[in-house]
């Protein structure tokens, strides 16, 4: 699953999940993705931010540092 964040001819931006790029396309083509907001059909592909991660544990926000030596107050 890909998530894309789009906006219509309107300005509205949205998320919206796909199986692949090439299911967005289709569907774009088509004409079968709808801005939630007013119901626009002609979206497009927004600008958006790259998620990377490395393969690093994300710390929970105020953490401190702690979950890496195993100290954190969060850790259940």
């Amino acid at each position: 699953m890909i998530v894309f964040n789009l906006k219509c001819a309107d300005g509205h931006v949205f998320e919206e999940w796909f199986r692949s790029s090439g299911e967005f396309e289709a569907r774009q083509a088509a004409h079968e993705i709808e801005c939630p907001t007013c119901g626009d059909r002609h979206v497009e592909k927004a600008i958006m931010a790259p998620r990377v991660n490395g393969g690093a544990k994300p710390e929970p926000v105020g953490c401190g540092g702690g979950c890496a030596s195993g100290s954190c107050p969060f850790a259940q």
